[in-house]
C-alpha cells in the first residue's frame, strides 16, 4: 500500500491523544484530572460546544484514561502503550462504543445501548458508550434512555457530546455532569498553526497564521482544514496564498470603500465595489468585512485594542487615525445601519444593485449630522432647540427627574424643609397665566413633591386616577388648603389615597390639606396633559429639517419621546 493511500489529513494526523494536547480548555481539563485523582467520577458526562474545539476527541482522551491499565496515580494522563489505550486509539475496544446520534436516532438505537449496558465490560475497566451530536435523538429515544442513565451498572459511563445544548431535554441533562467548551482563541490557533506546519517541514508566518485563525471562528478542525487548503495550493503560504484559497480580497482595498463610505463620497465608493465585485468578492462577506471594520473601529474608540478581530496591525493603525475625526455615534450608527442593510440583501432580485443602493444610502447617511452632532451645533441653534424642549411638558421632564430621585430620603442633605421651600415657592408664584392652568400646574408640583418624598404608589394615582376639580392653597390665617378632585376610576381606595397624600403634604409643607372627591367633573388627569403636551412637541420637532433627516435615513424610525439632557 503506497504513502498516498494512507495518508491522514491533518485534522485527524494531529488530533489530541493526552488532555495535555488539548488546547483552550485547560480548566475543564483540571476539573476531570482532579475526579478522577480523587476517584469521583461521574456516570454519565455531558460535553457542549461549537464544532471543531473538541468535544468527541476529550470523549476518547476520558475512555482511555478510565480505562488504562498503567495509569498512574501522580500524573493523570493515559499511557498510551497498553492494549486498552491503543485499541481505543484505534477505535477496535468492543467496550468502548461510540455512536453517531444523527444517523441513529430512533427508539430501537438506544434499546440496543441498553441492552448492551447489561453486559460486563470484556476487557476494559469500565465500559464507555461514546454518544455524538446527542441532541439528534429523538424524543421516544431519549425517554427510553432516560432511567438506565439515572441508575446505569456501576462499570458503565455515558459520555455525550453535542452542539445544541438547548435541544437536550432537561431530565437528560440534569442526570449529566455538564462541561460547556469555549471556542479556542485566536492566539492559540495561530501558534497552534504555525507548531503543525513545523511538524510538516513548512514555513507558516504570522500573518497567514492569524488570518486563517479568525476565519475558523474558534475551530480548530476548521484551521486545520484551511491549512490544508493552503498547502494544497502552495506548499510555501503566505498571506496572498491564504486570501486566495479562503476568497478573500487584500483588505487595504476594502479599508479604501470603508474610508469612501465614511467620507460619503458615492462616485469613489462605487467605482471602489465594482473592482472588488469583478475580482469575484462575496457581496456577503464584503458587507461581514465592513460591519468588522466599524465594529473594530468602536473598539479601537473606546481604548480597548486588546479586543479587535480579524485585521492585522496596519488596518489597526489605519482605523486608530479614524479615531480623531469621527465621533462614537457616528460610528455605531455606521454599524446598526449595515445591520439593517444585510438583512435586505437576503431576498432581493438582483443582489448587486441592492448593495450599490446600500452604499449610497451609507454616504448619504454619512452627510447628515447624528443626533449628538445636532446638540452640538452653534450655540444660536442649539438655544432654539433647548428652548422648545424647556416649552414642553414640564411635568414630563420632572418625572424624569425624580426617578433620580428616589432615594433622596437616604440621603443626608435630605429634608422636609427643603420640600416645604420648593413648595412655597411654587405657590407664591406671581406669573400671569389662566386660572386653570396655573392650578394644574400647582397641583402637578404638588404630585411630584410626593413622588420626591418616594410616595410613588400615591403619586401615581394622583397623576393616573384623578382630575382636578378645584384648588385652593393655604391661607395666612393658617386655614387649610383645599384640592378637589373627580375620580374616574370609581376606585373604592380612592379616600383612602387623598387622604394619605394630605398627610405627606402637610409634613411636607408644614401646612394643613384637604383634599376630596367631588361630583364635578374636573380637568384632564397629569397623565393625559403630559402626554399631550410630549405629542405636541414631538409634532413640532418633526417638522425641523434635522429630524426629518434623520426619520429619512433611518427607515422605520420615530420619535417616541422627549427628555432634557443635564450635563
Amino acid at each position: 500500500m503506497s504513502n498516498e493511500e494512507n495518508y491522514l489529513v491533518l485534522a485527524r494526523k494531529y488530533r489530541p491523544k493526552k488532555l495535555a494536547d488539548i488546547i483552550g480548555q485547560e480548566e475543564i481539563c483540571s476539573v476531570i484530572e482532579g475526579s478522577i485523582k480523587l476517584n469521583r467520577v461521574a456516570h454519565a458526562f455531558l460535553f457542549s460546544g461549537t464544532r471543531g474545539v473538541g468535544k468527541t476527541t476529550l470523549a476518547r482522551i476520558l475512555a482511555k484514561i478510565l480505562n488504562c491499565t498503567e495509569l498512574k496515580e501522580n500524573k493523570i494522563e493515559a499511557c498510551e502503550k497498553c492494549s486498552n489505550c491503543i485499541s481505543i486509539e484505534n477505535e477496535s475496544n468492543m467496550d468502548v462504543i461510540e455512536i453517531d446520534a444523527a444517523s441513529k436516532t430512533g427508539v430501537s438505537d438506544v434499546r440496543e445501548i441498553i441492552e448492551n449496558v447489561n453486559y460486563k465490560a470484556v476487557n476494559a475497566k469500565k465500559k464507555v458508550f461514546i454518544i455524538d451530536e446527542v441532541h439528534m435523538l429523538s424524543k421516544a429515544a431519549f425517554n427510553a434512555l432516560l432511567k438506565t442513565l439515572e441508575e446505569p451498572p456501576p462499570d458503565v459511563v455515558f459520555i455525550f457530546a453535542t452542539t445544541e445544548t438547548e435541544k437536550v431535554p432537561v431530565t437528560i441533562l440534569s442526570r449529566c455532569q455538564r462541561f460547556s467548551l469555549r471556542r479556542i482563541g485566536f492566539d492559540l490557533i495561530s501558534k497552534h498553526l504555525i507548531k503543525i506546519a513545523k511538524l510538516e517541514n513548512l514555513k507558516l508566518d504570522d500573518e497567514p497564521s492569524k488570518l486563517i485563525a479568525q476565519c475558523s471562528e474558534g475551530s480548530v478542525r476548521d484551521a486545520l482544514s484551511i491549512l490544508e487548503n493552503v498547502i494544497a495550493k502552495n506548499n510555501t503560504p503566505d498571506i496572498n496564498i491564504v486570501r486566495e484559497v479562503l476568497g478573500l480580497t487584500d483588505f487595504s482595498s476594502i479599508m479604501d470603500l470603508f474610508k469612501n463610505l465614511f467620507k460619503g463620497d458615492v462616485d469613489s465608493s462605487l467605482t471602489q465595489f465594482d473592482k472588488l465585485y469583478e475580482q469575484g468578492v462575496s457581496i456577503d462577506e464584503l458587507a461581514k468585512s465592513l460591519m468588522n471594520l466599524s465594529y473594530n473601529l468602536a473598539l479601537i474608540k473606546s481604548g480597548i485594542k486588546s479586543k479587535t478581530q480579524y485585521i492585522s496591525e496596519p488596518i489597526i493603525k489605519q482605523l486608530d487615525e479614524f479615531t480623531d475625526t469621527y465621533e462614537m455615534d457616528f460610528i455605531i450608527r455606521f454599524w446598526e445601519l449595515m445591520q439593517k442593510y444585510m438583512n435586505e440583501l437576503s431576498d432581493v432580485f438582483d443582489e448587486k444593485q441592492c448593495f450599490e443602493m446600500i452604499i449610497m444610502r451609507l454616504c448619504y447617511a454619512s452627510l447628515v449630522p447624528t443626533p449628538f452632532e445636532v446638540l452640538n451645533q452653534k450655540k444660536d441653534e442649539k438655544d432654539l432647540i433647548i428652548k422648545k424642549i424647556e416649552l414642553s411638558d414640564r411635568n414630563h421632564i420632572d418625572s424624569r427627574e425624580n426617578i433620580k430621585s428616589n432615594k433622596i430620603e437616604n440621603d443626608s442633605n435630605f429634608s422636609t424643609d427643603n420640600l416645604a421651600r420648593e413648595q412655597n415657592e411654587i405657590l407664591q408664584s406671581k406669573e400671569i397665566r389662566p386660572k386653570g392652568e396655573l392650578e394644574l400646574e400647582k397641583f402637578s408640583k404638588l404630585v411630584n413633591l410626593i413622588e420626591k418624598k418616594s410616595e410613588m404608589v400615591v403619586a401615581y394615582h394622583l397623576k393616573h386616577s384623578f382630575r382636578l376639580v378645584s384648588f385652593n392653597e393655604p391661607k395666612k390665617d393658617n386655614s387649610a388648603g383645599n384640592i378637589e378632585l373627580e375620580n374616574i376610576e370609581n376606585n373604592s381606595e380612592a379616600e383612602k389615597t387623598l387622604w394619605k397624600a394630605s398627610k405627606i403634604l402637610e409634613t411636607i409643607t408644614k401646612k394643613r390639606w384637604i383634599l376630596s372627591i367631588s361630583n364635578k367633573n374636573g380637568s384632564k388627569t397629569l397623565s393625559e396633559l403630559e402626554k399631550e403636551k410630549n405629542q405636541e412637541l414631538i409634532d413640532s420637532l418633526k417638522k425641523e429639517e434635522i429630524i426629518k433627516k434623520i426619520l429619512e435615513i433611518i427607515p422605520s424610525s420615530e420619535v417616541i419621546s422627549i427628555s432634557k439632557i443635564i450635563k
